[in-house]
């Protein structure tokens, strides 16, 4: 009952939150970014409680006490995957810390769209989805396999061996059946496809695409956030950008929204008693990210 109290209170918080609008101070020409940022993280805090909370809600009684099936925990491990990252993205921009951000910004867009492209997929899909997790043990394997023929395994590369064939039976996974397996894509498609298939094609040209030079580290990242251009040679640069609305709220509607769609999957809310304020909450959002970029088209001036 204290859990459902909790739940209870929380929910109309953020109800509460939403209602209230923005504060008086992000209304006036002397907002400043840090006016924002701190408004922006205590409404990010509340999505982060949300997608703790959501990813605990089943369908049923039998799915509270037995758990769900592999297929269905696929997708309920991504949704745990997105609330441990978002909890990581928050923290570090409370810290100040935007490059890194930027970095925890592209695995949340992969992870989300991974978990919608599953909750419509077939079965096969999901069988493909374990066997291609296995494509480094795989080469591992083959190594392990080259170098026991020509001399005894060290004692680590005894232990590798076991852990990898512990995994294989546990996901019922020949041998035969990892060597036979040429596709190493989720259905053989790549992530502009996948993108794609979940009605997002654009995201990949100016979000996942474009979240590439943070998450390799090329050239363009290098010189935006780790070097300093002094007289036509560089400097290392350790001090970080700060971040600003433009990150967090975008990716507060993407985790919000990826949580709706999986407790309507799941059929987990049919009463909707928790969607709506889930809801309202993402729209809230939206209106606050077009409040910062009017706030910032002003103190720019036109373009």
């Amino acid at each position: 009952m204290d859990f459902l109290r909790e739940i209870v209170g929380k929910l109309r918080e953020i109800e509460a939150l939403c209602d209230a609008g923005p504060p008086p101070q992000l209304a006036v020409r002397s907002a400043t970014n840090d006016d924002f940022m701190r408004f922006a993280i205590e409404v990010a805090n509340h999505c982060n409680y949300l997608l703790r909370f959501g990813a605990f809600l089943v369908s049923n009684e039998y799915q509270a006490e037995k758990g769900l099936t592999k297929h269905r925990a696929i997708v309920a491990g991504h949704l745990v995957r997105l609330g441990k990252l978002y909890d990581a993205f928050i923290g570090h921009a409370s810290r100040r810390e935007g490059d890194i951000c930027l970095i925890f910004q592209r695995l949340i867009v992969e992870t989300r769209t991974r978990m919608a492209y599953l909750m419509k997929a077939r079965k096969d899909t999901f069988r493909g989805f374990v066997l291609m997790a296995y494509r480094p043990e795989k080469e591992m394997l083959e190594d392990l396999s080259r170098k026991a023929s020509q001399r005894h395994l060290i004692p680590i590369e005894k232990r590798m061996l076991r852990s990898v064939m512990h995994h294989l039976k546990e996901d019922r996974v020949s041998i035969h059946e990892l060597n036979a397996n040429r596709r190493w894509e989720l259905d053989g498609k790549n992530f502009r496809q996948l993108l794609a298939d979940i009605g997002d094609g654009e995201g990949y040209v100016y979000g996942f695409g474009m979240a590439s030079h943070w998450v390799h580290g090329d050239w363009f990242d290098l010189k935006r956030h780790h070097l300093e251009k002094s007289g036509g040679r560089y400097k290392p640069k350790f001090e970080q950008h700060d971040p600003d609305p433009r990150v967090i709220y975008p990716t507060i509607i993407i985790c919000l929204s990826a949580l709706i769609r999986f407790i309507e999957w799941n059929r987990a809310d049919r009463d909707r008693a928790i969607l709506p304020t889930i809801e309202k909450l993402g729209t809230f959002a939206q209106a606050l990210d077009l409040q910062h970029e009017q706030w910032l088209q002003e103190k720019l001036g036109p373009s």
